[in-house]
């Protein structure tokens, strides 16, 4: 599944959605192009999620995208969240993936 929104940059981006082989959520952002910018899922085994909900990568790579995309109201947070590596992670959904 794709879900266009745009940035505060006024470039278009796409979510890329899709499951790891886990089945959780797997969520990628793209250029307006298609090309690969971020993964901003993280696939763990020992955590349940509902099918719309991820562990959001907000850290590293992501540190400056993250408040943006949260701010795109696409990303909602869900009040949770899970420690991966030495990382607090917010457990995320998608609005309008069901």
């Amino acid at each position: 599944m794709l879900m266009k929104n745009i940035l505060n940059n006024g470039r278009e981006h796409i979510l890329t959605l899709n499951n790891y082989p886990n089945g959780q959520l797997a969520v990628y952002l793209k250029d307006n192009n298609g090309y690969p910018m971020a993964e901003l899922s993280i696939m763990e085994d020992d955590i349940h999620l509902n099918r719309n909900e991820f562990i959001f990568k907000n850290y590293s790579e992501n540190n400056d995208l993250s408040q943006e995309l949260l701010n795109t109201n696409i990303i909602k947070p869900t009040n949770k969240f899970v420690i991966i590596g030495s990382h607090l992670c917010p457990i995320c959904y998608i609005a309008n993936y069901v």
